[in-house]
């Protein structure tokens, strides 16, 4: 009996750990998953191979039977370095599975020469993952976004909030220059449990390889 509840308090002890540091398991997880992606793209590998426990602890969802399918869904690497940012982008549609893998573009039919590239991600509350840290980006930020063509860097101008049904900021305007428009999750509302704004990053291209 003494055997039985000293392993049952062990265990107890462990559960109560694992939450308190949820949060940082799942943000080391999901950093390790994100850099064998990055990895895999960089090597022109056609799969990532996600076993249980990273799916279970990040969320990732396979989008083929060798793994996440790297070589048809992504379009490249989002790098912000001053907000923390490193993230695998995935064609448009977006979907559910495709924003627990990284962040990607709006639609199918978006594409690298838009003269505005939207790219959206969640923010995961708690974890320095996907688009959490893009409010700590500033005008004047610069990043990367690493293709299979090459690599594109931006300057950020403007960061704002819109409602969501507040579509503009979508509008190609083919007679200017390049811009990235990055989307996240804002003003979190407990009573209706949505968020009630859109965070918006806008950044201009100052440099393509």
């Amino acid at each position: 009996m003494r055997i039985f509840t000293r392993i049952l308090g062990v265990l107890l002890i462990l559960t109560a750990l694992c939450l308190f540091f949820w949060q940082d398991i799942r943000e080391v997880f999901t950093d390790r998953l994100n850099d064998k992606i990055i990895e895999g793209f960089q090597n022109e590998d056609n799969d990532v191979k996600v076993n249980a426990l990273e799916k279970f602890i990040t969320g990732a969802e396979p989008s083929g039977k060798a793994g996440i399918n790297i070589k048809d869904d992504m379009i490249g690497i989002l790098k912000i370095e001053a907000a923390n940012i490193t993230e695998p982008v995935y064609y448009g549609p977006l979907s559910e599975e495709k924003l627990r893998n990284g962040v990607g573009l709006l639609e199918a039919s978006d594409h690298l020469d838009m003269q505005n590239i939207p790219i959206a991600g969640h923010r995961v509350e708690g974890a320095g993952i996907r688009f959490n840290y893009l409010d700590k980006a500033n005008v004047g930020d610069e990043i990367e976004f690493i293709t299979r063509k090459g690599i594109k860097k931006y300057k950020i101008y403007d960061i704002f909030e819109v409602t969501p049904t507040e579509v503009d900021i979508l509008d190609q305007h083919e007679d200017e220059p390049q811009i990235l428009t990055l989307i996240t999750c804002e003003d979190y509302n407990p009573e209706t449990l949505l968020f009630e704004k859109r965070l918006i990053v806008k950044a201009k291209i100052i440099e393509e390889d």
